[in-house]
């Protein structure tokens, strides 16, 4: 199981440090790719996260902590296995340094990218970064802050938690939804075009992320009502599999080589390319055929379909 260990020294009193840091639900103000986290009780959190376009939720529990010294956890359910310890040492009254270590099992695909590129350390040294920022700034005792909660045992019985509800509007159909992955392809595509050294390799991992679980959403959900319910449609879809699986390969050798690589730049100019011209051929040949030829009813199956089928691979 991969593991990482990163340390930071923040110019605050160890109480502010280890206060800040279970002051849960500041974290997506210094933690990338962290949208929201609710404390449950004494001893649960409920993250809500989205890296590379990959939507999750989860609960974390707490499984030791010591106040101003050490806290650790474990994740529960929501299919991101992973658990990890932070430790506050003084360094002098207004010195601490902090160290946290984690380790994870990775699951998606996008895991499994960023483990072999060491994308995740990258990411957790820059979280460490954010929170020194963030804490310095705000002495540890920003308006609203709240002393840590008392130390939780495993096994205590929580006074109250408090549900998150999720809502939207009613869904698109399946072209709707391929049409606007197709787009946020294309903003990943630029992003990685566009980013410096430092950036590149996440902004790789999260491109490849998308294009995964979206060439599995087409290959598990949409193709085979296009070859079934459209004309030509064997042919229409057997030239987008070929380019698909051409795209595996390119995005293979790309991993292989790394975004440090001299030649990587060149050899992602090409993919770029590839796969935006599979994106033209697929919304001028396959989505129309199914706008056209297939019933609005199937079409906004498809879509309930298709997005559970990548929410399944996450």
């Amino acid at each position: 199981m991969p593991d990482v260990t990163q340390t930071v020294d923040v110019h605050v009193p160890v109480r502010a440090a280890y206060g800040q840091w279970t002051r849960f639900e500041s974290f997506p103000q210094f933690m990338d790719g962290v949208e929201a986290i609710q404390q449950l009780d004494t001893g649960r959190t409920h993250w809500v996260t989205e890296v590379g376009g990959v939507r999750r939720e989860f609960d974390a529990e707490i499984t030791e902590q010591r106040p101003d010294e050490r806290i650790a956890w474990k994740s529960v359910g929501g299919g991101a296995r992973h658990a990890g310890v932070v430790t506050f040492r003084p360094l002098g009254d207004d010195d601490t340094r902090v160290t946290v270590q984690l380790v994870w099992q990775p699951e998606g695909f996008v895991e499994k990218v960023g483990a072999v590129l060491g994308a995740d350390g990258h990411q957790i040294k820059a979280d460490m970064r954010r929170f020194k920022e963030f804490v310095e700034r705000n002495g540890g005792e920003a308006e609203g802050w709240q002393p840590a909660a008392e130390p939780w045992r495993p096994g205590a019985d929580p006074e109250a938690t408090t549900q998150i509800t999720r809502t939207g509007a009613p869904s698109p159909d399946v072209v709707d939804v391929l049409l606007s992955q197709h787009e946020q392809i294309k903003q990943a595509l630029d992003r990685v075009a566009a980013a410096g050294p430092a950036d590149k390799r996440q902004a790789f991992i999260s491109l490849v992320s998308l294009l995964h679980l979206h060439e599995i959403g087409e290959q598990q959900v949409v193709h085979p009502v296009s070859r079934a319910d459209t004309h030509d449609g064997d042919q229409v879809v057997g030239e987008s599999v070929a380019e698909e699986r051409q795209a595996d390969q390119l995005i293979a050798r790309l991993t292989e080589m790394g975004t440090d690589h001299a030649g990587f730049d060149a050899a992602f100019a090409k993919f770029h390319q590839a796969v935006l011209t599979h994106a033209e051929y697929e919304e001028s040949e396959e989505f129309p055929r199914l706008r056209r030829e297939v019933a609005v009813e199937k079409l906004h199956a498809m879509a309930e379909e298709l997005l559970a089928n990548q929410d399944s691979r996450l």
